[in-house]
């Protein structure tokens, strides 16, 4: 019922093309096409009754669709908003395709989230613009460092962050680039609600008393390949990626201090010849210094927010920080209208203490595809994941995990 109810929402509005175009047919399991819908599909057979206008083209090609928007996250509740997306070659038509996310919602719990992502390749496709900016004014508890423990106890907190991340790349050779990045995050009205009673926290332990207020500010040198078909829904190919950041007091950081990041996703058919996909994300996340208590590595900060979906977000947090996922893709109908997932994750994050890795944390969990866009593959996604002590967390939410 929930994704009836956002699909009539929608259903005047336009559609973009996220990535590549997707073929409008496919073949079953006997070798028959198929032809694939898509949620517009249904409520153009079963409520509307007639043709809808799917698309807006404007300058170079681009295609723009602003809808209505929702996600779920027992982190900040039931949040809905609006998305305007923009997608396609700017140009030549032989680049790749670029892609820009603005979305802004307020949850029933009373936060504020606004985002602006986006990978906007120039004409040609030598130079590539990747970007990250958020204003959050949030609720979000944290449980101390190291890895999870049943019996860790949880602290709220609130803050409003503003976060400006930037990188510009240029082509060196096939599909690797390299750049340069300018990061800023800066968390405002900072309360540590159980510090505020006068408790001592991880937070305030961490940092020698209760700032209101934490800024890093810094720039970073970065390489990227990138082969995916697809930006939202990647059915082949790889993606690496590797960035240091320096953050440096000269710059506006309270403190200096360093960050790594690098990253592997492939996408291998599981059987070969079949359309399910085996897709695995790694990534390692580390910290050189006095990083911020609220920049450390921590489950769900990752860009998208999908990392270690089995914990509520920040449920995990260390100097340190490697995590592990495979999930297995795979259609439930011919059509390609529903499909479904099972994923499993490992998170290692790193003792308090010793800076080692502790025991690795298990996730896993099973999800639920609907197709909302046929053209771009873009799917709803309804995932239920479950950790370790009876911890679990629902996502809903759009495009894939990774």
């Amino acid at each position: 019922m929930l994704a009836l109810a956002c699909a009539v929402g929608v259903a005047g509005a336009a559609r973009a093309q996220d990535a590549a175009p997707a073929d409008s047919v496919a073949a079953d399991s006997t070798g028959t096409t198929v032809a694939q819908r898509d949620i517009m599909d249904v409520l153009k057979e079963h409520v509307l009754h007639k043709e809808i206008k799917t698309e807006a083209t404007f300058d170079r090609g681009l295609k723009w669709a602003l809808l209505p928007s929702f996600s779920y996250n027992e982190v900040y509740g039931l949040a809905l908003g609006a998305s305007l997306s923009g997608a396609g070659q700017r140009s030549t038509g032989t680049e790749r395709y670029s892609n820009v996310s603005l979305s802004g919602n307020y949850s029933t719990t009373g936060q504020l989230q606004l985002q602006t992502r986006g990978d906007v390749f120039s004409s040609g496709g030598n130079y590539l613009l990747k970007a990250d900016l958020r204003y959050l004014d949030t609720k979000r508890s944290t449980w101390g460092l190291g890895p999870y423990e049943g019996d860790q106890v949880e602290y709220p907190m609130s803050f409003a962050l503003t976060r400006f991340y930037t990188t510009v790349y240029r082509r060196v050779a096939g599909p690797v680039f390299i750049g340069i990045g300018y990061h800023l995050d800066q968390f405002d009205n900072i309360e540590d609600e159980r510090a505020l009673a006068g408790e001592e926290t991880p937070f305030t332990a961490y940092s020698g008393g209760s700032p209101g207020k934490t800024t890093a500010s810094g720039f970073s040198v970065n390489l990227l390949g990138d082969t995916r078909d697809n930006l939202v829904n990647a059915t082949r190919g790889y993606y690496l990626s590797w960035n240091f950041r320096n953050f440096q007091e000269a710059w506006g950081s309270d403190d200096t201090w360093q960050e790594m990041w690098a990253e592997m996703r492939v996408y291998p058919h599981v059987p070969a010849r079949s359309d399910n996909v085996l897709a695995f994300w790694l990534y390692a996340w580390m910290t050189f210094g006095d990083a911020p208590y609220l920049n450390l590595p921590s489950n769900g900060w990752d860009t998208y927010g999908r990392a270690a979906r089995g914990y509520l977000q920040g449920r995990i947090r260390g100097s340190d920080q490697v995590y592990l996922e495979a999930e297995y893709r795979f259609q439930l109908t011919d059509d390609g209208l529903f499909g479904g997932v099972a994923y499993f994750s490992l998170t290692a994050t790193t003792e308090v203490e010793t800076r080692a890795f502790g025991p690795s944390d298990p996730a896993g969990g099973v999800g639920l595809r609907i197709k909302f866009n046929k053209v771009s593959a873009t799917n709803l996604i309804i995932d239920y994941g479950w950790g370790q002590q009876g911890s679990q967390n629902v996502f809903l939410g759009m495009t894939e995990t990774f």
